[in-house]
């Protein structure tokens, strides 16, 4: 709403000096810009967006104002003196816009010099009015020192401090930044390229520019120098600069076209325009890859908890508040509760500066004011900002640590955060290491994005090729590539395929495609396809197959392996990986527990696999696994099936047998067995075979838990406890 905003008075402002149609045309850069920007530093809501609309409304009041209209030119003032209350860096851009309806107060010959500078020192009251309103309302509310030390000294001295970068390089990294998408570099190009050209048609024609084009250009200018000053590269201070460019694109086409005397001329300019500022951004933007966003707000809608929020909300409800060391702010909109201190973020209560003492003394006061239920410290591998823990967290801040070791409890440590409850809080009582395991399990992941390809084998192996429209990975055999998983992926999608010039030109015997899951513990293969599109035309051209997995632990990689053909002659063996993706979700799938009528909330399940194809598929959960079931409290019965594979004692197998068991779990109490069985196929025929289970269920408490679990023998070896469940029914 505050772009389209500020496009709209870009727009208004134009339009009342050059019509709707040059209007229209001037403004389309921009509009352009905006609607395909994909850069994440420039699509998420940030302070310059309040700023935009600030600068473009009293332009738009300035650039239509008659010359008696004193209401617009101190309303334009007024708004033009909030902008630095918006964001100080918008300081320069503000001085422009009062310095230019000064200009007009007292740029008005025919008016007596006593009633220009009346108007004048009206223009300046008009600025200072929101200076002297927040003065007011600062003092009235008893927060001097803060308005001083966190407005206005801390942003002199985080400009003061710099990135310890010359401004060249700065600007170099900002500009890498901006090149990751491209938008803003087009934006300035096309506009650059039609200033000059209309610049060359006014020196030709010795036509001087209308009075919006210097208006236009000094506000450019100082909207430059408020992105620069901070000496920062952070991309999204170039926001700044989009509506002053509109705005001196717009004053100076304009001029070019009032100027232009033909229609031939006017239509060869407006194509010039829908060309450069329209359908090259468009164009362009066709050409590049899915931007990283695409899919975030569906899953987002779908979860809207992430897995520290979902473990705070369960200890809290929305009573109370919430304390956070780091920076992690989205965890106050996910849990609804409030801040118990001031800041967000602690971000200046960790790094050095010439004011941390003085932060660090408001945020202990503030937490122990507030004494929130929960406290998370968001540092550790993986969060936002902030993740080594030696020199980031908050023992760092011996005070804090003593307060923290003192009034709470540690209730997981979830790598990228460390969450602590309130000691004596009532929800600490029924909430067990198992449900928070399960809440956990069903929170948002933060980071959905796809790790890169990490390759094992030497890069020179690794290449990219163009086949057809699509680039490709060429996976050379052997080659092994591996990707680290998050705990909510659940499948994953393989496109590949061999290169058409390996069978129609050449004479490949085939290669393999495997795809592993690789823990510390253990290897296992979850899809195997031998290709040979030299004897099976079925195997030439892209193929596509999704691979439910089965569950693994959290330091497992999924690794994708080629390996040549027979003889282990690759020849000819030109094997490609078009595209990778993972299906994510914060709970199991119905294709990972294949006849299952339920899935588990949480499962631990390192020997298990997904034996058979189509229809046949079948989950073997090999000893030891487990899986848990949050009750609902109206479950009645469980039934499934059971028993060993037959090669676990039969053709040389010597299982030493497996316990099943079916326990049930109720809050604050020992867990109750309700089913035991030790199976010994080997030595007691009756255990061989297929098993059934129909377990009635007694009454169940709604946060109860069901835990089904399959262990080894006496003796706890694994060795040939070939195991499964299957048909498995809950209700």
């Amino acid at each position: 709403l505050l772009i389209w905003g500020s496009l709209f008075a870009c727009l208004r402002a134009l339009a009342g000096s050059y019509g709707r149609a040059m209007a229209w045309l001037g403004v389309l850069p921009a509009a352009a810009f905006f609607a395909t920007v994909t850069h994440p530093d420039l699509v998420h809501y940030s302070s310059e967006h309040l700023s935009l609309l600030l600068v473009a409304v009293p332009f738009w009041l300035l650039a239509g104002r008659q010359p008696d209209e004193r209401s617009r030119l101190w309303a334009a003032c007024f708004l033009a003196g909030t902008a630095p209350w918006a964001k100080l860096q918008t300081a320069p851009l503000a001085l422009v816009l009062i310095g230019w309806g000064g200009w007009q107060a007292l740029h008005q010959a025919e008016v007596p010099m006593k009633i220009r500078l009346r108007r004048v020192a009206g223009v300046g009251f008009s600025a200072l009015a929101p200076t002297l309103l927040a003065a007011v309302l600062i003092a009235a509310t008893g927060q001097a020192e803060a308005a001083v030390r966190r407005y206005f000294l801390h942003n002199l001295i985080y400009v003061g401090q710099g990135n310890g970068r010359t401004l060249p390089e700065t600007l170099r990294e900002m500009k890498d930044m901006a090149m990751l998408d491209g938008r803003f570099p087009l934006l300035l190009i096309t506009v650059f390229v039609l200033l000059l050209a209309a610049a060359g048609y006014f020196i030709v024609r010795r036509v001087r520019p209308p009075a919006l084009v210097i208006a236009g250009g000094t506000l450019t200018i100082a909207g430059a120098l408020g992105v620069i000053t901070p000496h920062r590269e952070f991309l999204h201070y170039v926001l700044l600069l989009p509506v002053p460019l509109t705005l001196w694109l717009g004053a100076t086409v304009g001029g070019w076209w009032s100027q232009l005397a033909t229609t031939r001329s006017r239509r060869l300019l407006a194509g010039a325009l829908l060309a450069a500022g329209g359908l090259l951004p468009l164009i362009t933007r066709c050409y590049q890859p899915l931007p990283s966003i695409c899919g975030t707000f569906a899953y987002h809608w779908r979860h809207p908890l992430s897995k520290v929020a979902m473990v705070v909300h369960a200890l809290t409800g929305r009573e109370g508040t919430l304390g956070v060391w780091g920076w992690a702010n989205h965890l106050y909109v996910e849990t609804g509760l409030p801040q118990a201190t001031r800041d967000t973020h602690s971000v200046w209560s960790i790094l050095p500066s010439a004011q941390r003492e003085y932060h660090r003394a408001t945020y202990l006061a503030d937490l122990r004011r507030h004494e929130p239920a929960v406290f998370v410290d968001a540092v550790g591998p993986g969060a936002f900002g902030f993740e080594h823990r030696s020199v980031q967290a908050h023992e760092i801040f011996p005070e804090l640590a003593d307060y923290i070791r003192e009034n709470y409890v540690l209730i997981r440590d979830v790598k990228e955060a460390r969450i602590y409850a309130r000691k004596g809080i009532a929800q600490l009582r029924n909430l067990s290491p198992l449900q928070i395991d399960v809440l956990l399990a069903q929170g948002r992941d933060n980071n959905r994005s796809n790790p890169t390809p990490r390759p094992i084998t030497p890069l020179d192996k690794l290449s990219r090729k163009n086949i057809g429209p699509r680039s490709v990975m060429m996976l050379l055999p052997p080659t092994t590539v591996e990707w680290q998983l998050d705990d909510d992926v659940r499948e994953v999608t393989l496109e590949f395929g061999f290169d058409p010039e390996a069978y129609e030109r050449g004479a490949s015997n085939g290669a393999e495609i495997i795809l592993e899951l690789a823990s510390f513990a253990q290897t296992r293969q979850v899809y195997r396809r031998l290709l040979d599109p030299c004897h099976q035309p079925r195997d030439q051209g892209l193929q596509t197959v999704r691979v439910p997995l089965p569950p693994f632990s959290s330091d497992t990689h999924l690794v994708l392996r080629t390996d040549p053909g027979q003889f282990g002659d690759n020849a000819w063996d030109w094997v490609y990986l078009a595209d990778l993706r993972f299906r994510r979700s914060p709970r199991f799938l119905p294709e990972q527990f294949p006849g299952f009528n339920r899935v588990p909330d949480s499962a631990n399940a390192e020997a298990s696999s997904l034996q058979g194809q189509g229809a046949d598929v079948q989950l073997q959960l090999h000893a030891p696994a487990s899986l848990t079931y949050l009750l609902e409290g109206s479950e009645q019965r469980l039934r499934f099936e059971y028993g060993f594979r037959p090669g676990a004692y039969s053709n040389g197998g010597r299982t030493d047998g497996a316990v099943y068991r079916v326990e049930l779990q109720n809050p604050g109490q020992p867990a109750r067995v309700l089913f035991e069985r030790f199976l010994q196929p080997v030595d007691h025929p009756g255990d061989q075979g297929r098993q059934h289970l129909d377990l009635p269920l007694p009454a169940i408490n709604k946060a109860a838990s069901l835990i089904l679990s399959i262990d080894p023998g006496p003796a706890g070896n694994a060795a040939w406890d070939w195991t499964y469940i299957d048909n498995l029914d809950l209700n």
